[in-house]
């Protein structure tokens, strides 16, 4: 007896392409434009060319306070939304204190961050950024509401028992050190900033952004919800998203030639953009595959 071969319909073929077919060209499409990168048109949103604004109007030798709340489940936006906000600090001579809520490994990843940019300026030459003396940790708080309550009430309080120390020497009280022995409340700053993939930037607003200038670096998620903070005049400029940082580094890459950041950007924009692009492809094929198998039953 003869066997019957069976053949599947164009609509049973789309619906059965092997899944490491799959991975395989969603690899090549994410890792290609890494090896390839391509100069991009950019426009930058408004949000973001007043985040730039507003830090490059700060007064070189103020001090600003970053509320890092980022960790490495964030770090394709969150890590280069803190790195371009540090290099343009460190750029005007900028100090800053770094305090975290939300997440307890967040400490731990600006420090990491804070080495690599102070290995990379000694490498070109340029002054490292000293602890105690251009900047100072301010720790840990498990809290966000009690955090931003604290500064809004005394931010002398909220932070008087934290302590650093200078190079080689002994721990001593942050407001000691030069990043923070003028101020003595949060009004004094020269602004406040939120890097973060969470809602502890809105605990922030609501507590004292009508005393402070604040800026805002969010997740692409929490962008939509953040951006209405900017349009009522509560942020004065907001990075959202992977597109939020190539707008920062285009600006400052337009302001200041030479920006590092720029390619790296150029690169993660066009592995994300070929990603979802994957993506919208991979839905339209197994739409067409479904519609095809039933039309032929």
């Amino acid at each position: 007896m003869s066997e019957t071969v069976e053949t599947k319909s164009l609509g049973e073929k789309l619906l059965s392409i092997p899944k490491p077919v799959l991975y395989l060209v969603l690899i090549l499409a994410t890792a290609l434009p890494l090896f390839f990168p391509m100069a991009l048109p950019n426009e930058p949103k408004d949000m973001a060319v007043k985040l730039n604004e507003s830090i490059n109007a700060l007064k070189d030798g103020s001090t600003v306070i970053i509320q890092s709340d980022w960790t490495e489940s964030t770090r394709g936006e969150s890590r280069g939304q803190m790195d371009i906000l540090l290099r343009m600090l460190m750029r005007k001579n900028i100090k800053f204190a770094i305090c975290s809520a939300a997440d307890p490994q967040a400490p731990e990843v600006f420090r990491n961050l804070v080495l690599q940019l102070n290995k990379e300026r000694k490498a070109k030459g340029e002054r490292e950024y000293e602890k105690w003396n251009d900047w100072v940790e301010l720790g840990f708080y498990p809290s966000g509401e009690a955090l931003g309550q604290g500064i809004a009430a005394n931010i002398r309080d909220a932070f008087g028992g934290k302590r650093d120390a200078p190079p080689g020497g002994q721990d001593r009280p942050v407001f000691e050190s030069p990043v923070l022995k003028d101020i003595q409340k949060v009004d004094d700053l020269g602004m406040y900033f939120v890097v973060t993939g969470t809602k502890s930037i809105i605990i922030a607003i609501e507590r004292f952004s009508d005393r402070v200038a604040m800026g805002g670096m969010v997740t692409g998620v929490m962008g939509p919800e953040t951006s209405n903070y900017f349009y009522s005049g509560q942020l004065k400029g907001l990075s959202s998203g992977l597109k939020g940082v190539y707008d920062m580094c285009s600006l400052e890459e337009r302001d200041h030639p030479g920006t590092t950041m720029l390619k790296r950007e150029e690169q993660y924009i066009l592995s994300l953009h070929a990603a979802i692009f994957l993506l919208i492809i991979a839905v339209v094929v197994g739409n067409v595959g479904v519609f095809l198998t039933r039309r032929s039953k």
